[in-house]
């Protein structure tokens, strides 16, 4: 069945298995505690009468041992036992030394006000002699009582049993007598069946209500998922601008719901940035195309001179250079997002590359008159040093480009907080405020300091990030407009203490 599958039925049928555990054995312990309670206040009842009888008969004729006869030997004497006599009637009063107490004991008024027969559920009494015959019962006592044994208990002892549908109690005398007090159990059987039903009403009340609140906490706790199916089925649909804004924020299925809503926000972004990126490389290959296609369309529209020629396959070929760079360009961003972890990482000097770098670009300094200064404190980390390279050249030769005559470059390297520092600045006209949230974008270009007629497609700095991000870095920029700018690339150095770099 389906509804076996949802995650709400099985909270809600493990909640009702539980509550109802709880409630059936709660209902049974209050049962139980109810019914010894009953017979507890039938036992006091029971213990009353018993007790006033015992002092009755003992009162009047039951302690102490028996009469002797007039014309027999004296107790302990030769002659015949006392209690070697005919047996005694069953139900009347025996005969001989045996015989009890006297039958209008059992008429007193102590008696008949306890034993009376016209009650809903009368008590009833029993005496047998020590001897073991019955000297006297109620009228209504049942016909199938029969004498405890005497030796259970002590005597004085009071003792309870229940017999059929009876509740007795019972004790024997010092001298062995034995008095038995009973009452039917119809009363507290049909008082039980009436506390069950009440039991059973407020339990079954006490269950529906917890079914109900149970179905509420679990459709309010699993709200957040049927919220993150409908969004998720939105976006699966081509809706990328849809989240899941659920109410439910602090609980653990809020926070997944919160962590879905950032990662949709990030794949909508993605697949616009996807999308920007491709119509921006479509707009930057259509140009050198459009150059191609129209020096050959002139090429071929009427024969030319040699000089012609030459300039028109001279134009094609600096725009299919322009075209080359930028597929590489492509490529190497392509690459550097599908495989950021097959970095080539090897112990380096970030101090090293530097110094390399900064004698390699001083030429083109010299020739913009741009000073050129290095502070290289020791720097090491692991990382691809072909890939650091690159981040470095095109951050010296944009410093380079955009820096005017007379301005300074300086490249800087030290390490902090477990990371390998190097920062490039300049004190060139700097980057307006508004461009640098986009700097890093693919085939982003600032109005002044980054277009076409410097060159370049927009896509060096993306790679320099996407570069930094490889190595688990990062590559950030600050700049003032008329001040200078500063790009700053920090990289975990992935080893703790000095490097030893090869061949030291």
């Amino acid at each position: 069945m389906k509804f076996r599958q949802s995650i709400r039925w099985r909270i809600q049928a493990w909640h009702g298995a539980l509550l109802l555990a709880v409630i059936a054995g709660f209902c049974a312990t209050t049962y139980r505690l109810q019914e010894s309670n009953a017979l507890r206040q039938a036992d006091v009842e029971l213990d009353v009468r018993l007790s006033t009888l015992t002092g009755l008969l003992g009162h009047r004729g039951m302690q102490g041992p028996p009469p002797r006869r007039p014309d027999g030997p004296p107790p302990g004497g030769n002659g015949p036992p006392d209690d070697q006599g005919p047996p005694p009637r069953e139900g009347g009063p025996p005969r001989g030394p045996d015989r009890g107490p006297p039958v209008e004991t059992f008429n007193a008024p102590e008696i008949a006000s306890l034993f009376n027969p016209r009650a809903e559920a009368p008590f009833y009494f029993c005496v047998w002699s020590r001897k073991g015959p019955l000297l006297a019962k109620s009228e209504w006592a049942p016909d199938d009582v029969w004498r405890p044994k005497s030796g259970e208990k002590t005597s004085l002892t009071k003792m309870t049993r229940d017999r059929e549908n009876f509740r007795e109690m019972y004790a024997f005398t010092p001298p062995g007598e034995c008095l038995l007090v009973g009452q039917t159990r119809a009363p507290i059987e049909r008082e039980m069946r009436d506390f069950a039903w009440k039991l059973g009403g407020i339990g079954a009340g006490v269950f529906a209500i917890g079914l109900a609140g149970g179905w509420l906490l679990a459709s309010r706790a699993i709200r957040p998922i049927s919220e993150i199916s409908i969004a998720a089925s939105r976006i699966a649909a081509g809706n990328l601008a849809e989240r899941i804004h659920t109410s439910e924020t602090e609980s653990e299925l809020g926070h997944l719901a919160t962590v879905l809503d950032e990662t949709f926000q990030r794949l909508d972004a993605a697949f616009a940035e996807q999308a920007r990126f491709t119509s921006d490389a479509a707009h930057e290959l259509r140009t050198p195309v459009s150059i191609i296609l129209g020096q050959t369309q002139l090429a071929l529209a009427r024969e030319r001179g040699t000089e012609e020629y030459r300039a028109m396959i001279e134009a094609c070929q600096r725009a299919a250079k322009r075209m080359h760079g930028l597929i590489e360009s492509l490529l190497q961003l392509s690459v550097l997002d599908a495989a950021r972890q097959a970095l080539d990482r090897r112990p380096c000097d970030l101090a090293e590359l530097g110094r390399e770098h900064l004698e390699m670009m001083r030429p083109l300094a010299d020739e913009h008159h741009i000073a050129l200064e290095a502070d290289l404190a020791p720097a090491p980390c692991a990382a691809d040093a072909g890939g650091i390279s690159q981040v470095l050249v095109n951050l010296l030769t944009n410093a380079v480009k955009y820096s005017r005559s007379g301005d300074k470059i300086r490249v800087a390297t030290h390490r902090e907080n477990g990371c390998a520092i190097i920062s490039v600045t300049d004190t060139g006209p700097g980057i307006a405020p508004e461009h640098l949230p986009h700097l890093f974008e693919r085939f982003y270009r600032a109005d002044v300091s980054r277009n076409r007629t410097t060159g370049g497609a927009g896509l060096g700095l993306a790679i320099c990030k996407s570069i930094a991000e490889a190595h688990g870095g990062k590559l950030t920029v600050e700049s003032t407009p008329n001040v200078g700018s500063s790009f700053t690339l920090r990289i975990p150095a992935g080893m703790e203490g000095p490097l030893a770099l090869p061949g030291e």
